[in-house]
């Protein structure tokens, strides 16, 4: 099991995003990957494309990489023993939803691949 870096959910298998914190640029300079359950890449790739040519944003700080730059902001939901689940809003920069294009782009192929060998 292992748990999404965005909402938390515990699930078996997430989708691997590469990205670049800046708190650990000298240790890992070639990127961290984090993980993201699929509604969480389908909200941040979603949003992504909504913004694809615009660079503008509120200023703040990363909720994926911790950078400070300027945020989109991208619904989620987070799980809640209590309701089932809470809406939320993150803030995500240009650079990791660039990241999560690309992630989603490979999750994609990759289940399309799995299900054609299952076939």
């Amino acid at each position: 099991m292992t748990d999404c870096d965005l909402c938390g959910v515990g699930i078996p298998t997430v989708a691997p995003v590469r990205i670049f914190k800046p708190k650990y640029v000298h240790s890992y300079p070639n990127g961290m990957w984090q993980g993201l359950c699929e509604p969480c890449l389908n909200a941040a790739k979603k949003v992504n494309d909504e913004n694809a040519g615009t660079s503008c944003g509120k200023a703040g700080k990363c909720d994926f990489c911790g950078a400070i730059a300027q945020l989109f902001d991208v619904d989620i939901k987070i799980p809640s023993f209590s309701k089932g689940e809470d809406d939320s809003t993150v803030g995500i920069c240009k650079k990791c939803l660039s990241s999560i294009g690309e992630a989603h782009e490979r999750w994609e192929k990759e289940k399309a691949a799995e299900e054609h060998a299952h076939h």
